[in-house]
């Protein structure tokens, strides 16, 4: 298993946006964390962290959580 690599703003990372019915992937990028943001809610006692990314390819911010979002390793090729 991979280490978990920890996302901060100013990361450039991989976003993946799926169908809302289905775990099937729409559309794929390459974006800019511009802010992380807490969110708790009852059913998840621990919250998770939510990035809100610019997206290259769109040309505007998105929310993404993971595992839709993946930090770019060095040396990494972005090929979308």
């Amino acid at each position: 298993m991979s280490e978990i690599k920890e996302i901060s703003v100013g990361d450039l990372v991989k976003w993946f946006e799926t169908y809302a019915d289905i775990n099937i992937v729409r559309d794929v990028g390459s974006g800019t964390v511009l802010k992380t943001q807490k969110v708790t809610n009852p059913y998840d006692p621990h919250g998770t962290i939510r990035y809100q990314v610019f997206c290259h390819k769109l040309g505007d911010a998105k929310w993404f959580v993971k595992p839709y979002i993946e930090k770019f390793e060095q040396g990494e090729k972005n090929e979308f």
